[in-house]
């Protein structure tokens, strides 16, 4: 199993941590989930919108084993997983939303993996990321779904433009802020990338840096003394929250990585 480690911080601006984050080995330890969420809402609603979805993500995943051993099929197989586990996350938050005037208008962003058999399977929705960072890059998987992604992609601004418009953080999709929502999936294949680093993270670390950054943060470790490989992994992910932290703060900050 891949080592793993996962670390949420509230920020230095934030009274409440809307974040949440889990990684746990699945279907009989042939694989590992992966899955970050970064919650909006009033008061503690985000909280629970990201919990919430976290939890029952986790649990439609967990209990529909991949039994396909043909690489097609198996990626059919945990593609159609991936996507009905984000169904009934989103049904089950939306269902929540609407059943309390304290919980209206609630909902997360959502960016989760699967890691089995040297594959990468992804899906995302909002403006949490996976990235892959080896000795050669740090290249960014998922796609934001957010305003200023659309102004890119339009030609309206830069990515460099992006980082301080105003409404960078306004999302275009959400989980659990209507009965159905869309849903991006990636198929990845980790040995064409040879050893680095699945990073999933929201936006209270990836407003604050950019790919060359986050490549500098993961490899510029310069330790006299050689950590354990448990260690270099939470040194890493605690460096990725210091430097948010120390660039302002100004969201809850959430990084999970994994080691492959």
């Amino acid at each position: 199993m891949l080592l793993h480690y996962g670390k949420s911080d509230v920020g230095m601006r934030r009274k409440i941590n809307q974040d949440s984050f889990k990684a746990l080995p699945v279907w009989d330890g042939d694989a590992l989930l992966l899955i970050v969420c970064d919650g909006m809402g009033g008061h503690k609603a985000g909280e629970i919108a990201s919990q919430t979805a976290v939890e029952k993500f986790c649990a439609v995943v967990s209990s529909r084993p991949c039994k396909a051993d043909d690489p097609v099929l198996r990626a059919d197989n945990i593609k159609n997983t991936l996507i009905a586990a984000v169904k009934e996350a989103n049904e089950t938050v939306y269902r929540l939303s609407i059943s309390s005037e304290e919980y209206h208008g609630m909902g997360t962003t959502l960016v989760a993996a699967i890691v089995s058999r040297g594959m990468l399977y992804a899906v995302n929705i909002g403006d949490s990321r996976l990235y892959i960072v080896t000795r050669h890059e740090a290249k960014q998987i998922t796609r934001d779904h957010s305003f200023v992604q659309f102004l890119i992609q339009t030609g309206q601004i830069t990515p460099e433009e992006a980082r301080t418009n105003p409404r960078k953080n306004v999302i275009t999709r959400a989980v659990g802020v209507a009965s159905k929502t869309e849903v991006d999936f990636f198929n990845i294949n980790l040995r064409k990338w040879g050893s680095g680093y699945i990073l999933l993270c929201t936006d209270g670390l990836t407003n604050y840096l950019d790919d060359a950054m986050l490549f500098e943060l993961i490899f510029n470790s310069r330790e006299k003394v050689r950590p354990t490989p448990e260690q270099e992994l939470s040194r890493k992910a605690d460096s990725l929250v210091s430097f948010a932290n120390r660039s302002g703060g100004s969201d809850n900050i959430t990084v999970l990585l994994a080691k492959f």
